[in-house]
């Protein structure tokens, strides 16, 4: 299947540091932090968000730190 692969136009093969870069993703949580009455009157929106490594949508790793005044998606 590999030699199929790599036929095709433009392919080239990722050497082992090359493989190891390559990030899988990850998945995140957002939750809306409290809003000052200045943030509702601007119209922002804030969350605080926390990460971890994913591969295929299914979480690998430990998750982040919270981190706070994020935007919201």
């Amino acid at each position: 299947m590999l030699k199929n692969l790599l036929n095709v136009a433009g392919v080239q093969q990722l050497s082992k540091s090359e493989q190891n870069a390559v990030n899988g993703g990850k998945k995140c949580e957002y939750l809306h932090e409290p809003m000052s009455p200045f943030e509702q009157e601007a119209g922002l929106s804030l969350c605080m968000v926390r990460c971890r490594p994913s591969f295929l949508g299914i979480g690998t790793g430990s998750w982040s730190d919270w981190e706070h005044n994020v935007p919201c998606p």
